[in-house]
């Protein structure tokens, strides 16, 4: 027997559904919960920008709980996460710890104008790498919450000591950060401490608008991947408003980036850039979601003095690159297109297109002039595949081509914080990526294969690789191909196979093993590492690189 969300938001007060938040955690292993219900045609969600809404997951689940879901203790996002795995009927679930350590937050309290969660956060997991034995250090808490109906927040703080595989061991001595993780502290013998935290209050006026201010990261994409902007790089400030009419839903995020470079002394801070985004996103017909998305990066120091926010780039309805032109045209102006199709409830096409300079006339030619800088992605998802409940795949597709996301100037290009705002390879590439998922009960079992194909910088040259070098020291005008500079093939193969002991953080005991090979003309580096432990999954850790 179906329920509807109506009856869900009958029986937990809005002050409960926002109490968790307004927004649902950016974590690929919770979304992977809910994605067939988010999939679904014809329930009108937008769910290309995340965090997504907790209303949108609501009402994507609007028809899909049973009766069962009542027994649920929580609200209803708690309600809906709970609904996809057995009800403990223990002895120890009935009690006290094991309800709290099963299917039930650390802390809750929830009055008539207080609703307030709190979580461990926790990863320790060792490992070997050859002779190298690798493992991850990690204590902290998430907070969330809501003061009345309309107000809500969301933080976090992790402290970390971690001792990494050998490629990522070189990532990290060299950029001084853990990928999406911040700054580094070199404790000598391949230890690394490393913290940070995150949070965002949020405030929704109505069904029209949602309006945020934090410090956290953003994606746009129904992939594993994004071309237009993805959770890879490091948290950044932002003002964030969502609004909504009909059958659109238009976002406006504004941010400020760092580039992890110092000013004019030793003691200046690190050097600041600005970001102002638009994504309109349209429904069309049942099936079709269409979004058009633009961005401008512009960097605070200038010759002749600091330039600051750009308050021509507040305006949040308007064309970036007349604007951009009519300054001077001194900023980095990109435009994208993401595309998703439902052509069932259990087969969905999803992609991308990204726009960074390009010339129609040059495009026709094929004569590989540098600055066509285009990206493309093609995905699919399947959903409980030959009638087999929980069987899930993606298989996905990422082109980008070189001298794309770089800026005339290094500080103008698409980056923060020594990372990609968007694809961690960053350009030159190509690259195919498979995942295959099982779950029975709270049992899970993962595997996945990527190939690409990198043109990496050699030799001091800039082939296109590197987005954080400025474009205008390209080797050739003409006759750019992807792929070009040492050409590397990057394989990675992975198997994991884990419990979730509570979905509503996302407490997993998991065990697993990854294969990386690296090779081209220079040589060949492979990584074999074997590692198992338990950690909470509450946002994405990008080290397939």
């Amino acid at each position: 027997m179906h329920i509807r969300i109506s009856l869900l938001l009958a029986l937990f007060p809005l002050s409960g559904l926002l109490g968790q938040g307004a927004f649902f955690p950016l974590s690929r292993g919770m979304e992977q919960t809910i994605d067939p219900i988010l999939h679904s045609p014809g329930n009108g969600v937008h769910t290309s920008f995340k965090p997504l809404l907790n209303r949108d997951v609501l009402s994507a689940a609007e028809g899909h709980l049973d009766s069962s879901s009542l027994a649920q203790q929580g609200t209803g996002i708690d309600s809906l996460l709970l609904s996809s795995f057995p009800v403990p009927k223990s002895r120890f679930d009935s009690r006290w710890a094991g309800r709290h350590l099963r299917f039930s937050h650390l802390v809750q309290l929830n009055s008539d104008d207080l609703y307030l969660i709190a979580d461990p956060v926790f990863e320790f997991t060792t490992g070997r790498d050859g002779d190298r034995q690798v493992y991850t250090n990690t204590r902290g808490l998430r907070l969330a919450g809501s003061i009345g109906k309309r107000f809500g927040f969301d933080a976090s703080f992790y402290e970390n000591q971690s001792v990494f595989p050998f490629y990522l061991d070189s990532a990290v001595d060299q950029r001084y950060i853990v990928p999406g993780q911040g700054r580094v502290k070199n404790l000598g013998e391949g230890k690394f401490d490393y913290a940070f935290s995150t949070g965002t209050i949020h405030y929704q006026l109505n069904r029209h608008f949602t309006f945020a201010f934090g410090q956290d990261r953003n994606f746009i994409g129904d992939g594993y991947r994004s071309l237009l902007l993805s959770d890879n790089s490091f948290h950044y400030p932002f003002v964030k408003i969502v609004t909504d009419v009909w059958k659109v839903r238009y976002v406006n995020l504004f941010a400020e980036l760092r580039d992890i470079s110092r000013g004019i002394t030793d003691d200046s801070p690190f050097l600041k850039k600005y970001a102002s985004m638009h994504y309109l996103d349209l429904e069309v017909g049942k099936r079709l979601n269409v979004g058009i998305f633009e961005a401008v990066i512009w960097h605070a120091d200038t010759v002749g003095g600091a330039r600051g926010f750009d308050l021509g780039y507040m305006n949040p309805f308007i064309f970036f690159r007349p604007v951009e032109f009519s300054i001077g045209s001194p900023d980095n102006v990109l435009m994208g297109l993401n595309l998703r199709y439902r052509i069932t409830e259990k087969h969905v096409l999803y992609g991308q297109v990204m726009l960074d300079e390009f010339l129609l006339s040059n495009v026709r030619a094929g004569n590989g002039w540098w600055a066509n800088k285009q990206g493309i992605q093609a995905g699919y998802k399947g959903f409980s595949l030959f009638g087999i409940p929980n069987l899930n795949v993606q298989a996905e597709l990422n082109y980008v081509r070189p001298y794309t996301y770089q800026h005339r100037e290094k500080l103008g290009t698409y980056t923060h914080y020594r990372a990609p705002l968007a694809h961690p390879l960053g350009a030159n590439f190509t690259e195919g990526i498979g995942f295959v998922q099982y779950r029975f009960g709270r049992w899970q079992a993962d595997a996945r294969l990527s190939i690409a194909e990198v043109g990496l910088d050699t030799a001091g040259l800039n082939f296109g690789q590197d987005v954080f070098q400025a474009y205008n020291s390209y080797v050739n005008e003409y006759g750019n191909r992807t792929g070009q500079g040492l050409k590397t093939r990057v394989v990675w193969g992975e198997f994991n196979a884990s419990y979730v002991v509570n979905p509503l953080y996302r407490f997993t005991v998991f065990a697993g093993i990854s294969s990386r090979n690296e090779s081209n003309t220079q040589g060949k580096r492979s990584m074999l590492l074997v590692q198992g432990g338990l950690r909470t999954n509450l946002f994405n850790r990008y080290y397939d690189f």
